[in-house]
């Protein structure tokens, strides 16, 4: 965690990127709701037209599991949220022109507990974006032959590849591959030339 230094002693956490919380907000607060919403209503056309569906129980789980994650994801970035705070908040909630030392200490450690809370609120919301896509994959697959069964199968095939890249990126951004892909490179390069230390000795 950055710290931002508004004096000798008081060194003010932030958030890095400086926009995270903003973002976070965005997703968790307007878009969650309305993906959440979207889901609810598909999840009623998979039960009313459950016979026209060629996958109608897999993806009517996979709905319910999308809202489920998402309006988790609300309510773990309402929690997260009550401890993320500015300098410039301490300064209008306090009565003194500057917040004591003391106060800018428990700003940095409240800072640190809203942003472990906020990275759990937007994993919930990255599988709940995943479990919709996945979700409409399902519901797209046709069931017989009919005007727009091609259609729907160049729609599943398009959305299912986008749910897999979701997917992907989002295992990449929590698992860190290249990290561990690089570690690796440097392992081996290391055994290669003991290698051939052990070979010129």
């Amino acid at each position: 965690m950055n710290t931002e230094v508004t004096s000798d002693y008081e060194p003010v956490a932030q958030p890095v990127p400086l926009g995270l919380v903003r973002a976070s907000e965005t997703a968790l607060f307007i878009a969650s709701p309305l993906l959440a919403a979207g889901s609810l209503s598909l999840i009623g056309v998979v039960s009313a037209d459950a016979e026209k569906i060629r996958f109608a129980g897999p993806a009517l789980l996979l709905l319910v599991t999308a809202v489920i994650a998402l309006l988790l994801s609300i309510q773990l970035g309402y929690h997260a949220r009550q401890w993320i705070y500015s300098y410039e908040d301490l300064k209008n909630w306090s009565a003194q022109g500057q917040p004591s030392p003391e106060a800018v200490g428990n700003q940095a450690t409240d800072y640190q507990k809203g942003k472990e809370k906020l990275a759990h609120a937007g994993m919930a919301y990255n599988a709940g974006t995943v479990f919709l896509a996945f979700g409409v994959a399902f519901v797209l697959v046709p069931r017989g032959h009919n005007d727009l069964a091609v259609w729907r199968w160049f729609a599943t095939a398009f959305v299912s590849a986008f749910a897999v890249g979701e997917a992907a990126w989002i295992l990449n951004t929590y698992l860190r591959w290249r990290h561990w892909l690089l570690r690796y490179r440097t392992i081996r390069a290391h055994r290669s030339l003991k290698e051939v230390d052990q070979r010129d000795a």
